[in-house]
């Protein structure tokens, strides 16, 4: 045998010790215990080792209660069983169909082939790595890091693996979206540009309440009280296996009553009378669904033709396209402005924090800075 076949030989190790060999300009040594695997490099055997050994002694201990069947068990047959099975009632449909595009897309032709207790942090940055190559956004590169962090935390429940390996990995920041509320002035030229009664209506219960699109186009009439003033969000519309079907709202907090002003009552009103008249006309093609903004037919609403509606009364009134979102932004920020308390704002919008109805809708408000140079001023400096 020779010199140089000698120098590359496996140096074998007692049981726990692992498998110590020569790697570029240094020694790796590899040690494999109770499934858990851990490799270190060093200049030296002793120091391969001795960081290896090092490694292994902050690994979770051996779980004896792990299900034995779990050592063969793959990310490609865990995965989507899981998401569909356990994951998808908890979540909303919408949620669910990005989820599980994500997963096909990225995940199993990655990750599918691998046992789930061999994966681990490096597998999670690469699988982020690949995406980004890809030309995938920082936004869905965290959807993935997120649904398999869920994935995985249930895993670990269900005594599959020990731990996370997602909690390891590197973070993915992304930056927050751009808000464009409109200005009061602008809301004023939207609103007195388009008068049709439906349309009036919308606009009003866009921008003035900041009612979601979904709790939008599920609204129904028996929703609405004229005589109290009031409007009852608990439901929306929302697109489910591929028909839009009303769903309960997704956090308790959503759920509201909220005051109507007189020229919003007006406008409703006003909408509901034409709407009767047309539905009339429509005879047996109307579908009554009771809704307050439906389709042509009395039928749920498709959200890409609302999309379009907006964009069409922005361009009316002359005014940039902007998001749909932004009407509700300008909502916030518009009632901010008029001096209301931070979580009066956060009930009326249906957040589930202050902190989410501060940095978020009213980032925008002139109100925040006002009054700071007067006190500058004061200090007299």
């Amino acid at each position: 045998m020779s010199e140089e076949t000698t120098s590359k030989k496996k140096s074998k190790r007692r049981n726990g010790d692992g498998t110590t060999y020569r790697y570029k300009n240094g020694w790796r040594t590899v040690i494999l215990y109770k499934g858990q695997q851990v490799t270190a490099m060093g200049r030296s055997e002793q120091e391969s080792r001795r960081l290896a050994k090092a490694k292994l002694a902050f690994l979770p201990a051996f779980n004896a209660d792990l299900v034995p069947s779990a050592a063969k068990l793959t990310v490609g047959e865990f995965l989507p069983s899981w998401l569909e099975n356990k994951h998808r009632p908890t979540i909303s449909e919408t949620t669910y169909r990005r989820y599980e595009s994500l997963i096909r897309i990225h995940v199993l032709p990655a990750l599918g082939e691998l046992k789930i207790q061999a994966v681990n942090k490096h597998h999670i940055n690469a699988l982020m790595g690949q995406m980004k190559q890809a030309n995938q956004g920082d936004r869905s590169r965290q959807q993935t890091r997120a649904v398999l962090s869920a994935a995985f935390s249930d895993a670990v429940e269900d005594d599959l693996i020990h731990l996370n390996p997602v909690s390891k990995s590197r973070r993915i920041d992304v930056d927050t979206p751009q808000i464009h509320p409109l200005t009061l002035e602008e809301v004023k030229k939207l609103l007195n540009t388009n008068i049709e009664p439906k349309t009036q209506a919308r606009l009003r219960i866009a921008v003035l309440y900041g009612l979601r699109q979904g709790e939008a186009l599920g609204l129904t009439w028996s929703s609405i009280d004229f005589e109290k003033k009031t409007l009852f969000v608990w439901q929306q519309a929302q697109k489910v296996r591929h028909v839009f079907e009303f769903v309960k709202l997704k956090t308790e907090s959503s759920v509201r009553t909220l005051e109507l002003d007189d020229e919003t009552v007006a406008a409703l009103k006003a909408h509901k009378v034409a709407q009767n008249s047309y539905r009339l006309s429509m005879g047996d093609k109307w579908e009554d669904l009771d809704l307050v903004f439906p389709g042509l037919h009395g039928q749920m609403m498709n959200s890409s033709t609302d999309h379009r509606q907006w964009h069409t009364a922005l361009a009316n009134a002359g005014l940039p396209l902007k998001r749909l979102h932004d009407a509700r932004h300008t909502a916030a920020t518009l009632l901010f402005d008029q001096g209301l308390d931070i979580e009066v704002i956060r009930r009326f919008m249906g957040h589930s924090s202050v902190l989410l109805t501060s940095k978020t809708y009213v980032h925008h408000s002139a109100r925040q800075m006002q009054g700071v140079a007067k006190a500058i001023s004061s200090m007299a400096i």
